[in-house]
């Protein structure tokens, strides 16, 4: 299993639409992707179009309840797009006990799990760091010199204290001219990860998170098939699929434990 998390520096930055989207991409060249819910607004669950009952297992029920994983993993509307819900955010799990959180989901047989994270960051981004092997950071034209900054302390937690390797940064939401080639370039060489693409802004797509007016969110992968959108999406997932070294984690669980239980 390659475990990815989309990483950001502050909120509006397209995190869930970049999870989701980029989710069914791999789907469709026949991987099986888990995506976990980790946002109590649940914007995933939106976005794909699911609802659940009260009976129905979550992520937090697992966890308590010591109960497989798989029970608590739910089919897409998407053919090989899995999702698992949960009911509280992500840093909730530092109170419920984080070590199952790690264990559940490292035991889960898939090909890729992609962690949602909310925003404000806090225990949620050391948690889905401290579980994913992999992450990439996502910065927007608002704001940058926010985004940069906030992009380098993360690569700071994530790469030399959790062991959790950055592939590469997504820059979205684009709305001028500003990051030119040269611009490009020195972000590259500040945080010492390539720029896998860059995503112009696109009311389109805005809307498939179902912000806008009494339009319910929709996956825009799959909806707007000949978008740029969809193309960047595509070249996300490609990326993701290049065989890269191993991670330098050789134990999710037990580097948690010696980082939370020392």
């Amino acid at each position: 299993m390659k475990s990815i998390t989309f990483t950001v520096s502050k909120g509006g930055v397209g995190k869930s639409l970049i999870t989701a989207n980029v989710g069914a991409a791999l789907a469709k060249k026949g991987k099986k992707v888990v995506l976990v819910e980790g946002d109590t607004n649940q914007p995933l669950q939106k976005i794909l179009g699911l609802s659940f009952s009260p009976e129905d297992l979550r992520l937090e029920n697992v966890v308590e309840k010591d109960a497989e994983i798989d029970k608590a993993v739910y089919p897409t509307s998407f053919d090989n797009l899995f999702l698992i819900p949960s009911g509280i955010s992500l840093q909730s799990y530092f109170e419920i006990d984080p070590i199952s959180f790690a264990r559940k989901l490292s035991s889960l047989r898939t090909d890729f799990m992609l962690i949602d994270v909310p925003f404000p960051l806090g225990k949620a981004a050391f948690l889905s760091l401290g579980v994913c092997e992999y992450f990439v950071p996502i910065l927007t034209e608002d704001e940058i010199v926010l985004c940069v900054e906030s992009t380098i302390d993360t690569i700071r937690l994530g790469k030399y204290f959790l062991k959790s390797t950055p592939l590469g940064f997504i820059l979205n939401r684009i709305k001028t001219g500003k990051f030119t080639n040269e611009f490009v370039r020195d972000l590259e060489n500040l945080l010492e990860i390539p720029c896998i693409t860059q995503i112009k802004e696109n009311i389109e797509v805005t809307k498939s998170y179902g912000e806008v007016g009494p339009q319910k969110a929709f996956l825009a992968y799959d909806k707007l098939p000949q978008s740029e959108f969809a193309e960047k999406i595509e070249k996300i997932a490609a990326w993701l699929l290049i065989e890269r070294p191993e991670s330098d984690r050789k134990d999710t669980v037990r580097l948690l434990q010696e980082v939370i239980r020392p």
